[in-house]
């Protein structure tokens, strides 16, 4: 058997005699070498431990200076309290409890000067309060103020006589003048149903009292209540917000903000979205990283067959990862969200330089040499492939780096670096464990290799292989046509962490997050003619300038409170309030109303006040029947009165309010509506859920028409896609026209050339095409798959077309063992990209996926389509297809 490699002149003499001279020199002296690059990699990791950092801003992977990016420093400049916000979301089935959870989590965050910067609670300011009934909309505030005028005798009882004295000689005298025939009163059927509930969560061990800002609004609806915080990062900690994050929870769960104290407490925004995917894709990274190296270790052993060359390739490996993690702070500073996957690249890729010199040196093995001129047959067997497929997939990455896509340069950097510590290590520490080890056990073929079967396919049908070949490049290629990008952030992270399903729950509810359009206008006034264009559009659901938070048809709500007020008289200004009973009294007037209800006819099964009234009696008896009634029902008046002072309070304000304007609105509120510079926000709400690209798109489009400088999250992502759409064009042409040149000065032939990247080529159609059929389109981070396809699959054609010009024969090639090198480093390659499809971070998910799909595209274009092209050109040249 051949060669796994070969010299074949691709680079300069001095080079391969330096490299051999390297290796010979390692082979001599693998102890110290070995001692050597442990101090290295022990150096690294010291160094690496203490300067790794994540950085998760978005913003910081593009350019600052393009003009999407501009218009957002702009806003936040006039704005600063927008910047790097966090949303905590507060929702309840009871307003008191909702509102009660954003007074106490707001005051109890605002002292933690260690967590938050800025804080601010909407609607928590006494203001909103009491003009809460000014901002309902007409038909609310009229059923709010029937729903008044049906608890008007309970309310007047109550302020009467606060007790359930009060209380329960009111129903029992709705009872007394119930005529036959006549169905029970709304307002009794209501305060029926709250004094059943409380007296059954009495029994349950779980007493809740009743809301009487719920019996006013009665919304069966979640209540929600906002507080927008911005906090302070530690840089210190693996995630730089998880020290923020964790606080505001941990703060929430101390004050018993709980679910089951009827509670929810969750985040979303800027930062959480950023907090959520920085765990997500660690734990997939880590999780990739595993499954990785174990699917490497098993592909070895099945594939290599030497537990001496697999553990020389995996203690290289190591060191190669440490070395490039220091080399990475060295001259980048930090990972982002893209190049945080440099590692499981760096696993499938760098053991593709051990595979090729292991095998060549098995083989120099089996004739009889020593393991140092062993090792040195082996590099100079494949130092010179090995060298060139290093640049060449370094240029591949580094094809990134001059664009305007920082994030991706800073991958390009890195890996593009990586492939040359690689290189320097496999010709090093590979080597170096190997000349300590016994050579590796010869073994013996026992069947005809696959590749020469296949060779046997390629000799005799060629043309029809080439004709298939052709067909579907041109299915792949019309395919190809159909690609999409997709630019939202969104879109790549988890549909399901906390962050995302609580930011669609918002914007299912209008509820403005950081999704929605911002438009400045240059003043106040000036945003009122804005609004009007903006509200005309399809793709917008509504449009908030300033005006919108001041309450509309004051002049017709203020009569309907006036009529409240009127109806309410005895409610808001009672005569002085009895003395409160005894506890005999209170037992009797419960027991009087126990008695009264258990008089009522039967029938009316179907009519739920008359089963309202019954179920009030069943729970009074249950009450009445517990070892201490008197007890019972001290706790039970207590749980029906505990606020209603406050809230009749309240009631007597906002039913006497005046008309407002602007300028009456909470400071708090307009410093975040109009700047001290005079600019404008106007808020724009889309229509269509903007997690899907399309829909985004279409928003962004139609805000940008009425105003082009129009900005915040929506506006920033299409700025991004067009800037990702640019790198992916500027890395193609720069891969391609950097390899091609590679290629030419290292074969010196244009036809030979073009033979090695006409099936590279197809690879990347191939990959495009099933990333159509599968509905995985292009976004921020699979964007980096076509340009390494090209800086990548070269490779492959390289140590291919290489072993064939030396060999001089198809056959030749298709005999040695270069063919099994190449699916063995190809599967590798796969077991690490394939291992990204685990990441919840479904943008490194789909580049797994896609990566994946591009490996098996270039074993079949390197294995199948080049050798048949080869085979072609054989026959052109000797005219044997004539």
């Amino acid at each position: 058997m051949k060669s796994a490699g070969q010299s074949g002149g691709a680079l300069p003499n001095p080079y391969l005699r330096a490299l051999l001279a390297c290796v010979s020199h390692v082979g001599a002296f693998p102890g110290r070498t070995l001692g050597v690059a442990a101090l290295i990699t022990a150096a690294s990791l010291v160094y690496a431990s203490g300067s790794v950092r994540m950085n998760s801003d978005d913003s910081t992977l593009l350019s600052q200076t393009e003009p999407f990016r501009l218009h957002y420093k702009e806003l936040t400049r006039l704005f600063p309290e927008l910047e790097e916000t966090s949303l905590i979301v507060i929702t309840s089935d009871s307003i008191d409890r909702a509102q009660d959870a954003q007074d106490e989590l707001a005051v109890a965050l605002h002292a933690r000067v260690d967590l938050i910067d800025t804080l601010y609670a909407p609607g928590a300011e006494p203001f909103f309060e009491d003009h809460s009934l000014l901002y309902l909309d007409l038909d609310d505030l009229e059923d709010v103020i029937e729903r008044l005028a049906e608890a008007q005798p309970a309310l007047t009882a109550l302020t009467e006589d606060p007790s359930l004295r009060g209380l329960f000689d009111e129903l029992e005298l709705s009872l007394d003048e119930l005529e036959e025939g006549e169905s029970l009163p709304p307002g009794f059927t209501r305060m029926a149903n709250r004094l059943s509930d409380i007296g059954e969560s009495m029994l349950a061990g779980a007493p809740r009292a009743i809301s009487w800002a719920d019996e006013f609004f009665d919304d069966d609806e979640l209540v929600y209540r906002l507080i927008i915080v911005q906090g302070k990062k530690d840089f210190g900690e693996r995630i730089a917000t998880a020290r923020l994050i964790d606080g505001i929870r941990s703060t929430a769960e101390e004050l018993g903000l709980t679910p089951d104290k009827g509670v929810q407490v969750r985040l979303t925004g800027m930062v959480p979205l950023a907090h959520d995917e920085q765990e997500s894709l660690q734990r997939g990274l880590a999780l990739a990283g595993g499954i990785s190296v174990t699917l490497l270790t098993l592909i070895l052993g099945f594939g290599v067959r030497s537990l001496r060359i697999i553990a020389a390739t995996l203690i290289t490996l190591v060191a190669s990862i440490s070395w490039t993690t220091a080399l990475a702070m060295l001259m980048v500073g930090e990972f982002n969200i893209i190049s945080a996957a440099f590692a499981v690249l760096l696993i499938g890729l760098g053991v593709d330089f051990a595979i090729h010199i292991g095998l060549r040196y098995e083989e120099e093995t089996r004739k009889g040499l020593a393991p140092v001129d062993a090792l040195r047959g082996a590099a100079a067997g494949t130092g010179s492939a090995v060298s060139l497929c290093a640049l060449t997939s370094a240029l591949g990455f580094l094809s990134f780096v001059p664009t305007p896509y920082y994030g991706l340069g800073d991958l390009g950097i890195i890996a593009g670096g990586g492939m040359f510590v690689s290189l320097i290590a496999s010709f090093t520490v590979f080597p170096a464990v190997l000349a300590l080890m016994r050579p590796p056990t010869a073994r013996h073929a026992t069947r005809m290799p696959l590749a020469v079967r296949l060779n046997l396919t390629i000799s005799r049908h060629a043309g029809v292989l080439a004709t298939v070949m052709a067909c579907f490049a041109i299915a792949a290629i019309s395919l190809s046509l159909r690609t999409e990008f997709d630019f939202s952030t969104l879109s790549m992270r988890d549909p399901d962490s906390e962050s995302m399903t609580t930011l669609r729950e918002l914007q299912a509810e209008e509820i403005v997050t950081d999704y929605s359009a911002t438009v400045l206008a240059e003043s106040f006034e000036a945003s009122e003619a804005v609004a009007l264009e903006l509200e005309a559009l399809d793709e917008v659901l509504e449009v908030r300038p300033p005006t919108y938070y001041v309450p509309g048809d004051q002049e017709t709500k203020l009569e309907y409170l006036a009529d409240a007020a009127f109806f309410l008289e005895t409610v808001l200004y009672p005569d002085s309030p009895l003395p409160p009973p005894s506890a005999a009294e209170r037992l009797e007037a419960m027991e009087a109303l126990r008695l009264r209800l258990a008089a009522l006819p039967s029938g009316h099964d179907d009519d739920a006040a008359w089963m309202a009234a019954r179920r009030l009696g069943r729970s009074l008896d249950a009450l009445g029947a517990t070892a201490d009634p008197e007890v019972r029902a001290a706790e039970l008046e207590a749980l029906v009165v505990s606020d209603l002072e406050e809230r009749i309070d309240w009631l007597r304000t906002a039913l006497t309010v005046g008309p407002i304007d602007f300028d009456d609105l909470p400071s708090t509120l307009r410093a975040r509506i109009v700047s001290a510079e005079g600019p404008t926000r106007v808020v724009v709400l889309p229509r269509e859920d903007v997690s899907q690209v399309d829909a985004l798109r279409r928003f962004v489009a139609a805000v940008a028409s009425v105003a082009p400088e129009a900005t915040g999250r929506p506006a920033v992502e299409a700025g991004i896609g067009r800037i990702v759409v640019t790198t992916f064009r500027i890395a193609i042409g720069l891969s391609l026209v950097c390899v091609g040149l590679v290629l030419l000065l290292a074969l010196r032939s244009l036809l030979d050339t073009l033979l090695v990247l006409v099936p590279i080529t197809l690879a990347a159609f191939f990959t495009t095409a099933v990333g159509v059929l599968i509905d995985i389109p292009f976004n921020m981070s699979n964007v980096v798959v076509i340009p390494l396809i090209l800086g990548l699959g070269v490779d492959n054609g390289i140590h291919v077309y290489m072993r064939y010009r030396h060999d001089k024969s198809l056959s030749g090639l298709m005999e040695s063992s270069t063919p099994r090198a190449v699916v063995l480093s190809a599967l590798t390659t796969l077991a690490a990209f394939g291992s990204l499809t685990v990441s919840g971070h479904l943008g490194i998910r789909s580049m797994g996926m896609l990566l994946s799909v591009a490996v098996v595209s270039m074993i079949v274009c390197t294995l199948v389509v080049l050798p048949t092209l080869i085979e072609l050109k054989e026959r052109w040249v000797t005219g044997r297809g004539r």
